[in-house]
């Protein structure tokens, strides 16, 4: 064996250009595979450190047969006794508290960031690892609190902070002591807080939340169904109501609610994207680096010749092939550990998700990836090695069979993937970019919103004093609005949600009095000037008016959406919408106005029924436009009475612009993917066509001789040798543009709003593919045509 590996390493110093090339075909190949398994791998073990993740089920509702599923604590609503039923053996309550809805102080400072309320069984249902603390103890004890690490490093400084006292208030308040540090969760845990407390640490905390329930193993869901779907019909808002379980882990994929704890979602149509980009980037390093191989066989065919008449067997040239693809290995192991190991910060920063695999699983990966690699491509070169006599070996010669037909296929489909890649990464970003600028339906430009109140908590042992609050904060609002109205630089505001994914919420609405059953449309709160302050066009009756209308009256404003959803063609006959949430049909809400059409969620979606209410609460955020010549001096001045209402607080806004780009993140990195991979595959695709542009030339290099001495000039055998890869490149672009018509067409099928499969996008890739495989040949047939006819003929 040591002779075998000796000749395969002297064979590959030999021949270095082919042996480099080869490399950087496997490296690369398996190195920009492995590095989108990193990301698809991530998402789909979402959720997956969960021991019991295969027995958490959450309670949802339908209702009506027409509507859309939503999580609910079934206990809570509907008085559910989860014992009844004997393969329930734990119930979880939780509620769910954003960033804007609880402030965290310590000392004389606030902070902002999510907070969980959970049940004492919190741990039993999922694996969130503790550093310090013991979490039976902490979760029974009401004065305790748990951080995360990165929490605790924002508020301390550091995570040795167990007995410091904090302070929480929402609708609910108290003093706790840090009893526990949670090591930082997961980026693919569908569950996302930064501290968690337990639940009966107040009296009645007023979010209604979220239950999970943990079965046994023989749960049966259908069986469960079927004696679970008829409990919620005693309550009076849910009379045609469908009750249910789904598992927790199909969550992410499957369903996407507006439950603030529940409203992470994957994307499979983006794994399955990129996993076909691995897919092709794989195919062309394997059918280049076959390629390269086949050419290095050639080189070598004299030396096969004179071994085998010197009695080597087909066993001893499988040992060289062996030998010299294990060094292959060795070396490609190497280089692409290290890469990993150099860009993994940046990579991960970028993909913006944690990776906890140690060095010695992610040697363990990539090797199990060289290995198939290597293998598939050996297979292959052992099915063409068999196919030579010992006569062509030592006659240095291989059949022609239709003059290198296997190395033109395999440099045409090669191409075919590449132009592929380009068509898809043009169609990305072309989508991206259609989505940034498309027409929302309203003015974005120079829109913020800012969080002057936090909503006081429920004071239930001084109810008087509670109400005194109350009326000093409502003074203070009151103030605050005349002090807006008086900034020159806010051109208008509103008290109203920033329409850009996530603001709105699920609920179930019907035409009052009608044969319509409940449909899930959007609800949105809004002030009588929100209208005027987005620009939205009032086409039928009015919006809300302050000299008309008052705060939480049943009145609503809908869009043309929900106008044409539920056959609405005027509002003279005193049309009024039914909520199951909000009185049913005994206190319908009269429709006063309809609103055109505007974007309010990812341009993925199309355009649903959305309700709007007025709803004037002090703790509701201000939107509002700035002047953009006095932008900055505004935001001072809005610095300067957020300090005056909160002086332990750190002013923050929200730019609505930065909400919009950030709703398209993932489109982003997922162009940016392609662009990427894409000129890793016409890297890959050059390199093959260089080899088959060496290979063909070492084949014909008589012939040029012979054409030279007849005349030819260099023009000429340079045209003619490029001619032969250019209709491959041809071939691989007619080919390619009906395959990547078909695959991006069926994924803008997953966008409501999308951009159109221009004629440019095909001509482009075809021209950009062209240009590279001209600049990569020329060389190689200048060089040849180039070359002493003499040398070329002095063999014969």
């Amino acid at each position: 064996m040591n002779f075998h590996f000796k000749f395969a390493l002297r064979e590959i110093i030999k021949n270095k250009l082919i042996a480099f090339s080869s490399l950087a075909s496997v490296i690369v190949g398996v190195f920009s595979a492995y590095l989108i398994y990193i990301w698809v791998d991530t998402e789909l073990s979402t959720d997956d450190f969960h021991s019991n993740l295969d027995r958490i089920y959450i309670p949802v509702v339908q209702q009506s047969a027409v509507d859309n599923i939503k999580p609910i604590s079934a206990g809570l609503f509907f008085r559910v006794d989860y014992s009844k039923y004997t393969n329930v053996q734990k119930k979880l309550h939780t509620g769910y508290y954003s960033p804007e809805r609880i402030k965290f102080t310590y000392g004389n400072r606030d902070y902002r960031g999510g907070g969980l309320v959970a049940d004492s069984t919190f741990f039993d249902f999922f694996d969130f690892q503790l550093l310090t603390g013991d979490s039976k103890e902490i979760m029974n004890d009401p004065s305790s609190i748990i951080l995360t690490e990165s929490f605790a490093k924002k508020v301390f400084g550091d995570i040795e902070v167990l007995g410091k006292i904090v302070h929480i208030e929402s609708d609910q308040k108290g003093d706790y002591q840090v009893a526990g540090i949670l090591k930082d969760i997961p980026t693919n845990s569908t569950l996302q807080f930064d501290f968690l407390v337990p639940t009966h640490s107040q009296s009645q905390w007023m979010i209604s939340g979220q239950e999970f329930i943990l079965v046994s193993d023989s749960f049966d869901p259908n069986q469960f169904n079927e004696e679970f779907k008829h409990a919620g019909r005693n309550h009076p808002q849910f009379k045609e109501s469908t009750l249910s379980v789904i598992p927790f882990k199909d969550i992410y994929f499957h369903y996407n609610f507006s439950n603030e704890l529940l409203s992470r979602h994957g994307n499979l149509n983006e794994v399955n994207t990129l996993l076909i980009v691995a897919f092709v980037i794989l195919l062309v390093s394997i059918l280049n680096f076959t390629n390269m191989q086949s050419t290095l066989m050639i080189s070598q065919l004299r030396i096969r010749g004179i071994k085998e008449v010197n009695g080597a067997t087909r066993a001893d040239f499988i040992l060289d092939m062996l030998a010299s693809r294990l060094i292959y290995f060795l070396f490609a192991l190497l280089v692409s550990f290290g890469l990993f190991l150099l860009i993994k910060p940046l990579y991960l920063r970028f993909l913006e998700i944690s990776f906890d695999k140690n060095w010695v699983l992610v040697l363990q990966e990539l090797a199990l990836g060289l290995l198939a690699f290597l293998l598939l491509s050996t297979i292959f070169s052992l099915l063409q090695s068999t196919r030579i006599a010992t006569s062509q070996a030592l006659a240095g010669q291989l059949r022609s069979n239709g003059k290198g037909l296997a190395s033109k296929v395999l440099t045409t489909i090669q191409y075919a993937c590449a132009i592929v890649l380009i068509i898809a990464s043009m169609v990305v970003f072309k989508q991206f970019k259609y989505m940034q600028k498309k027409d929302l339906g309203y003015d974005s430009n120079d829109l913020i919103s800012v969080k002057f109140f936090d909503r006081l908590p429920y004071n239930f042992d001084d109810y008087e004093a509670y109400k005194n609050d109350l009326a000093a904060q409502k003074s203070r609002y009151q103030q605050l609005i005349g002090e807006l109205e008086r900034i020159p630089g806010i051109v208008s505001f509103s008290q109203g949600e920033l329409p850009f994914d996530g603001t709105t919420w699920d609920m179930s609405w019907k035409l009052a009095q009608s044969e319509f059953e409940y449909s899930t449309a959007k609800n949105m709160t809004v002030d009588p000037s929100y209208a005027e302050l987005l620009g939205l066009n009032v086409v039928v009756g009015r919006f809300f008016s302050d000299s008309l209308d008052v705060s939480r009256q049943n009145k609503v404003v809908i869009n043309r959406a929900a106008m044409e959803f539920w056959g609405i063609t005027n509002l003279e006959e005193g049309i009024s919408l039914a909520s199951s949430s909000w009185g049913d049909e005994e206190e319908p809400w009269k429709v006063i106005g309809v609103v055109e059409d505007f974007h309010f969620e990812h341009l993925s979606k199309k355009i649903e029924p959305v309700i709007m209410v007025f709803f004037e609460d002090v703790e509701r955020e201000f939107a509002m436009r700035l002047s953009p010549q006095q932008y900055q001096g505004t935001l001072q001045r809005l610095t300067e009475l957020f300090a005056d209402i909160n002086p332990n607080q750190i002013f923050s806004f929200t730019v609505l612009e930065d909400k919009l780009n950030a709703q398209y993140a993932k489109e982003r990195k997922l162009s940016q993917i392609f662009m990427l991979f894409t000129s890793v595959g016409l890297v890959i695709s050059s390199l093959g066509l260089f080899t088959f542009a060496l290979y063909d030339t070492r084949k014909r290099i008589k012939e040029i001789g012979i054409r030279k001495v007849i005349g030819a000039s260099v023009e000429q055998v340079v045209s003619l040798l490029s001619a032969n890869f250019l209709r491959l490149v041809i071939l691989a672009f007619l080919v390619a543009c009906p395959v990547g018509w078909y695959l991006m067409k069926e994924w803008l099928a997953n966008f409501a709003n999308q951009t159109a499969l221009s004629w440019w996008i095909f001509v482009s890739a075809g021209g950009l593919t062209v240009l590279l495989a001209l600049l990569t040949v020329i060389g190689q047939s200048y060089s040849a045509a180039r070359s002493n006819p003499v040398e070329a003929l002095r063999h014969e």
